[in-house]
């Protein structure tokens, strides 16, 4: 497997005072490594979740937690409609979630590009997808091991 990225900047804002970072990350697998990324469903396993996804995630089960935990026998109206406003609440944070970045196997093995708004998410983000790839590559070397062979250790 190899790994290539590539960082680039631009400036945004009105007046183009800011500046955001971008990340392009690829995996490249040889034909016998995407051949075991599919047959052991590697595909979707999350190489990284941005900071904003994190957020609207937690923040979702918060108000879905909290709407839980409404009583419902003898509610008033009230409970009732602060029960619905919170579970309403969740479920926009939930799509807010669902519209943020999430990165796995089969997307970086197809390209994915991540921009952040400083530095340090963007180290992070690179240093969570270099982190996955090793751990891919640990999978799929453990999974060629499959094969009846008799392992010895000595202690």
């Amino acid at each position: 497997m190899q790994l290539k990225l590539k960082r680039s900047q631009r400036n945004v804002g009105l007046m183009g005072g800011k500046v955001l970072f971008a990340l392009d990350a690829r995996a490249d697998l040889t034909a016998e490594e995407r051949g075991l990324v599919n047959k052991y469903g590697l595909g979707k396993l999350v190489v990284y979740d941005s900071e904003a996804r994190k957020r609207n995630a937690a923040a979702a089960s918060e108000h879905f937690d909290g709407a839980a935990g409404s009583p419902v026998i003898g509610a008033t109206a009230g409970s009732t409609a602060a029960s619905l406003w919170r579970s309403a609440r969740g479920a926009a944070r939930a799509a807010m979630s669902a519209l943020t970045l999430r990165v796995t196997v089969d997307s970086l093995a197809g390209g994915q590009h991540i921009e952040c708004k400083d530095l340090d998410e963007l180290m992070g983000a690179e240093a969570a997808i270099l982190d996955a790839c090793k751990n891919v590559k640990a999978y799929l070397e453990t999974a060629l091991t499959f094969d009846g062979r008799e392992e010895v250790l000595d202690f």
